[in-house]
């Protein structure tokens, strides 16, 4: 392939950014070799994927001994003019940056008084932007450095803003530092691996008590760490949650993810610690979470937070709110999993309520690609044929239940799990109601399987169904 990062990053541009592209390769100020627009010219033509070295040397070269050198030239041209492009599309973003850019010039020119009114704008602007993040005390500190070197090239030594400075340089460098902690403290959990933590525990004593915790953004992260740590986890989980509650929309799209994400992690961890009262806590997380965006990454809603938001809801019985939620967002589902994470959340929501035949019409409708995923689902239909004493449905669910997890060779402990469903719901059809040894030897056995996610449905199933001595009857 003819320069394959140039081609890959061509490929992969929207429409509306390629026509910018055009327009800048165009431009004799960007790009001065002719032969290097005439190259875009000819690339952006050319299908995805179909060219090679030979096909650009006999279309773009139609002399027949061109250096081949040449083309090689050239790409690599049009690769950092490409590069320097995608740079300024970033810098164009970024108001703040580019004040302080003119700043610097402007100074480095000499030119005091326009200096100073640039010094004033920029300032204005950023106070102005409501954003507090960790990135507004960096442009902060940056700012105060260039009203430090233009006081000095005034000659303004004693007025000079060394104070502020200095405050302004802790206050970035805290922030930054208690965002890179938090990352190593997720990464070690994950990883198992012991990390080099540099001068965070200096900055953690330091911070105890110091009046820097009234900044949201350094206290959010302050308490998240705490909170990932577990010392004292409660109280650190409590303050960190509050501080998203009331500050979230002043955080960037990246910090407000981060933090939703630690406090979302710290219930799950006290969920599978059996603390029941955490699923309303999450559920506000993740309600909050939404109205800020904080759980979208690039416009784009997980599969898998689709599916634990939908889970959560359902399980505290938020039914109107679960459903208005599961047709919303369907949108922001990426669009290859969009489908089949819809029909599996509303098959959940209308199982749910009661909704068996809406539920099935669901779940029958596509194979999932996800191996856990497609067995909820069959142990969902299970469930459904067993509550509307469909027998021969219900016989076939468990073959195929069975069939799935012998051709599925990497399922660990999940594979036992789905196992002991298919047994024991095996086992309760086959169970006569008015045997009572035979009842209680089922229950004991039901009650210590190690591994049994539906242990609670099946108990209920057990209980329903003898209690009133009616049981589905099973075709031979």
């Amino acid at each position: 392939m003819l320069s394959t990062p140039l081609i890959r990053i061509l490929s992969a541009l929207p429409p509306a950014s390629m026509r910018a592209l055009d327009k800048f390769i165009h431009s004799s100020y960007h790009v001065t070799h002719p032969e290097v627009v005439r190259l875009f010219d000819y690339l952006k033509l050319q299908p995805e994927g179909g060219l090679s070295k030979e096909t650009v040397f006999d279309n773009f070269f139609p002399e027949k001994a061109p250096d081949r050198r040449r083309l090689y030239h050239l790409s690599n041209y049009l690769l950092e003019a490409v590069e320097a492009f995608l740079a300024l599309q970033v810098w164009e973003q970024q108001p703040h940056e580019r004040n302080r850019a003119t700043l610097q010039h402007l100074r480095r020119l000499h030119i005091e008084q326009e200096s100073a009114g640039m010094l004033r704008y920029a300032r204005k602007r950023l106070e102005t932007d409501p954003q507090r993040s960790s990135d507004y005390h960096r442009r902060d500190y940056l700012l105060q450095l260039e009203s430090y070197y233009l006081s000095q090239q005034e000659g303004r030594a004693r007025t000079a803003n060394v104070q502020e400075l200095s405050d302004s340089e802790d206050i970035a460098f805290i922030c930054e530092k208690l965002r890179t902690g938090c990352l190593l403290l997720s990464h070690q959990a994950v990883s198992k691996r012991e990390y080099d933590k540099g001068l965070l525990d200096s900055v953690l004593a330091f911070l105890e008590g110091h009046r820097y915790l009234q900044i949201p953004v350094i206290a959010a992260y302050y308490h998240g760490y705490f909170a990932q740590l577990g010392q004292d986890g409660d109280i650190h989980f409590s303050e960190l949650k509050s501080l998203l509650q009331a500050h979230a929309g002043r955080f960037s799209v990246a910090e407000t993810h981060d933090l939703y994400l630690m406090a979302i992690n710290y219930c799950i961890r006290r969920i599978n610690q059996a603390e029941e009262r955490y699923f309303r806590e999450i559920f506000e997380l993740y309600q909050s979470g939404l109205q800020h965006g904080a759980l979208l990454e690039n416009g784009i809603l997980s599969r898998w937070t689709y599916n634990n938001i939908a889970v959560t809801a359902l399980r505290l019985h938020e039914f109107e709110w679960v459903h208005r939620f599961l047709l919303d967002f369907a949108p922001f589902l990426p669009e290859s999993h969009r489908e089949g994470a819809f029909n599996f959340n509303i098959a959940r929501y209308h199982y749910d309520t009661g909704d068996y035949r809406q539920a099935m019409q669901h779940l029958l409708r596509m194979e999932y690609d996800d191996v856990l995923q497609n067995l909820v689902a069959k142990t969902m239909l299970c469930k459904i044929y067993y509550e509307l004493e469909e027998i021969d449905a219900l016989e076939n669910q468990l073959d195929s239940i069975q069939i799935y997890l012998r051709r599925k060779k990497v399922l660990g402990y999940h594979k036992d799990n789905y196992s002991a469903f298919v047994r024991f719901v095996r086992k309760l059809l086959a169970a006569r109601p008015d045997n009572d040894t035979e009842k209680e030897k089922l229950r004991k056995e039901i009650e210590q399987a190690p591994i049994l996610t539906e242990k609670d449905w099946i108990l209920k199933q057990m209980n329903a169904s003898w209690q009133t001595q009616k049981k589905p009857d099973i075709r031979k």
